[in-house]
This record gives structure tokens, sequence and C-alpha cells, in this order.
């Protein structure tokens, strides 16, 4: 095998992988994941001021 042919395999492979991380995230109806993922961060901020709540409940 020559170097183009090389070339030509690797980009059929890219291309293939294109499109099927295109499938995966818009195709797939993925976005409840992606919400919640997206809102983890957020999770963690509510933990703080309920331990605050508790904390003075205990006083």
């Amino acid at each position: 095998m020559d170097i183009a042919t090389l070339h030509s395999i690797f980009t059929v492979l890219v291309f293939v992988g294109f499109i099927g991380l295109v499938v995966w995230l818009f195709v797939l109806k993925r976005k409840p994941d992606f919400e919640e993922q997206a809102n983890l961060p957020f999770a963690d901020d509510q933990k703080p001021q309920q331990q605050q709540k508790q904390e003075s409940d205990h006083e």
C-alpha cells in the first residue's frame, strides 16, 4: 500500500467517526441526559445551604 491509500482510508475512518458522533449527540434524543449533567454544578450549591439550615435548627 502506498501513502495515498493510507491517507484515504484514514480520511474515511475519521469521517465515519464524525458521523457517528453527530448521530449519538443529536439524533438519539440525549437532551435529558445532557440537561441533567449541565445542572450538576448547581446541585453542589444547594448542599451547603441545607447543611446551614440543619445546623441552625439544632442550635
